[in-house]
């Protein structure tokens, strides 16, 4: 079953062009077939949309992860939340 992630970015923070999310994801324990970014700015608009882009594309396993960013990387400020799978 392929994984997927969705990162709910607070604090209205924007993540530079060339951040690689997947990768930091990874790189805190937190590694996904896809990742998915919910923010203010980028990304989807909320979370149900980014879920159901998510499982219309087959990713039967998706977790939520709430995380603010410092521009270095992510730090999750909620344990992860298993949506599906």
């Amino acid at each position: 079953m392929k994984s997927g992630l969705i990162v709910y970015l607070v604090g209205g923070a924007e993540l530079p062009e060339d951040f690689d999310l997947a990768d930091c994801c990874k790189e805190i324990g937190f590694p996904a077939d896809r990742v998915e970014l919910v923010g203010s700015q980028q990304g989807f608009f909320n979370v149900e949309d980014a879920w159901h882009h998510l499982f219309t594309k087959g990713y039967g396993e998706v977790k939520l992860l709430v995380a603010q960013t410092d521009r270095e990387c992510l730090r999750p400020i909620h344990p992860v939340v298993r949506l599906s799978g």
